[in-house]
């Protein structure tokens, strides 16, 4: 008797069998679940090969092996369904895999919107809150209502320029205490900055601070007031140093960039807030350099923090903009939404929409993020008196080649945090060239301990 089986989207090779059997019986080889069903009577033994691999079937008790009631013919309908999806024995289903990833516990931002309170907060943004009644589809067949899919809360079109700038609006205004008019002071060709991404990024700055001092990480009142820190590249809106200076009372902040226009954006932005005493912005006249232009002589900081550039050509950023956007257009408030002649024509000319947009020193830069934060590893091993070096990875295949690159400079210290999770996660690359004893002195002459 032949049978083809399947094995994980993997079509074996066919199968000799010839075995004892009088039901429906499940076999696992090399981690794959594989079932058949033959009449009594039979012996079978079964050689087989998987892409030109020999295996041999692992002996199997069918009395530790609870049977399905389905019937035969409905069982070879099914024939080649993994184990997993039918198997009543709890050892071999497939089990859910713990949601990982999620906000930092000290962070404004819980998981979703509260639309509701952000329009409270800055009024221009409510014409932008698509109302729950407005998503329902309708039936084809009965032209009804479909309440299975009713969406339960307010959202915004995500593909909509103006309304994911007008949302972190929002909740810079009503979390950070930023003016409202920060919308207008932002170049129209700016990044968007996602606020809840920024933010972890500040709260697991002052976790790895905190990590030395022995203190609960929990807690902000732990949290040393007297630190300063570095923003590489803090663009048009000046994220960084704005979410930075208004969680944690007494931190100051150089924000330095390289971009002319980003540089009065930023400076415009730090003027309307009155934080100049606690954000001073920095232009870098030499594109070659990271510190060097930029701490002043004998300058120390307690950190420095970086969201690089992650495409290595403008190229490359349109053809992700254009996958983001495909993505969107998908679901929820953006399905079958007609976007405007004037509106696509702008996209094709920018490269897609500005949610995912931004300067040029924002984007891209030549070798991408790879290039650019080794640029950083060369740099923080060249005598800069900073206590914890740190940036943001986009992706795993570069984090892994960062942290060779990182190995050749012999950090005494080093922390990877995940952000996020599944197909969205990115890393913080924290790392430092003291020693514990070292870091301890520190904090001590900072008063810290």
């Amino acid at each position: 008797m032949v049978i083809n089986y399947y094995f994980r989207n993997t079509t074996t090779t066919t199968m000799m069998i010839m075995l004892l059997a009088t039901s429906m019986t499940y076999y696992s080889v090399s981690g794959f679940y594989f079932r058949h069903i033959l009449p009594a009577g039979y012996r079978r033994n079964i050689i087989g090969s998987k892409v030109g691999d020999r295996f041999s079937l692992l002996a199997v008790d069918n009395n530790n092996k609870e049977k399905l009631s389905s019937s035969n013919s409905n069982s070879n309908n099914n024939s080649n369904r993994r184990t997993s999806n039918n198997n009543n024995d709890d050892s071999t289903k497939k089990k859910t895999p713990k949601k990982e990833g999620g906000p930092h516990p000290r962070n404004f931002f819980k998981g979703s919107y509260d639309m509701d309170r952000l329009a409270s907060a800055y009024p221009t943004f409510d014409q932008y809150i698509i109302q729950p009644s407005a998503l329902l589809p309708k039936d084809k067949k009965n032209n009804n209502r479909n309440t299975k899919k009713t969406r339960k809360r307010p959202t915004i079109n995500f593909s909509d320029p103006k309304a994911v700038r007008s949302l972190n609006t929002a909740l810079l205004v009503s979390d950070y205490g930023i003016k409202p008019n920060f919308a207008d002071i932002l170049p129209e060709d700016a990044l968007v900055p996602p606020i809840p991404g920024r933010a972890d990024y500040v709260h697991h700055v002052a976790d790895v601070i905190l990590s030395d001092l022995n203190n609960n990480t929990s807690s902000s009142s732990n949290i040393p007031k007297n630190i300063k820190g570095m923003d590489i590249g803090t663009g048009a809106s000046c994220i960084y140093p704005l979410i930075a200076t208004s969680c944690h009372e007494g931190w100051k902040m150089i924000a330095s960039e390289i971009n002319p226009v980003s540089i009065l954006s930023a400076r415009e932005i730090v003027k309307t807030n009155d934080l100049d005493d606690k954000i001073d912005v920095r232009q870098q006249d030499q594109s070659e350099n990271i510190f060097d232009g930029i701490l002043l002589e004998n300058e120390s900081i307690d950190f420095a923090m970086c969201n690089p550039p992650f495409y290595s050509s403008a190229e490359e950023f349109q053809a992700e903009n254009a996958r983001k956007r495909r993505g969107l257009a998908k679901g929820g408030a953006n399905k079958n939404k007609r976007v405007p002649q004037k509106q696509q024509q702008e996209n094709k000319d920018n490269g897609g929409s500005n949610n995912f947009g931004g300067t040029a020193s924002e984007l891209w830069c030549e070798g991408g993020e790879i290039a650019f934060v080794s640029k950083i590893i060369q740099e923080s091993s060249s005598n800069v008196n900073c206590l914890w070096f740190s940036s943001l990875v986009s992706r795993k295949r570069h984090l892994e080649i960062i942290e060779k690159k990182l190995g050749f400079v012999k950090p005494k210290k080093v922390h990877r945090i995940s952000l996020g999770a599944g197909t969205k996660q990115s890393y913080l690359l924290f790392w430092s060239f003291l020693s514990e004893k070292q870091r301890q002195q520190w904090a001590k002459e900072r008063n810290w301990i």
